[in-house]
């Protein structure tokens, strides 16, 4: 099986990653597994979902 990883450059900002999740829950993409590292400036947002080149496609549309 063939896992796609979405990297996400997000601000270290209030709502950022609530943001990211209500855009692709809208989509009706499913996130399976997320993982976030951060800094006090910046976050980088990794997310596997149920359809990669749509959540892509949808998160670029939404300037994330």
């Amino acid at each position: 099986m063939q896992v796609t990883q979405i990297s996400v450059f997000l601000q270290n900002t209030a709502g950022r990653l609530a943001g990211v999740t209500k855009t692709l829950g809208e989509a009706g993409i499913n996130i399976r597994a997320l993982s976030i590292a951060d800094t006090s400036d910046f976050g980088i947002l990794r997310i596997i979902v149920s359809e990669p080149e749509k959540a892509y496609r949808i998160l670029k549309e939404a300037n994330f």
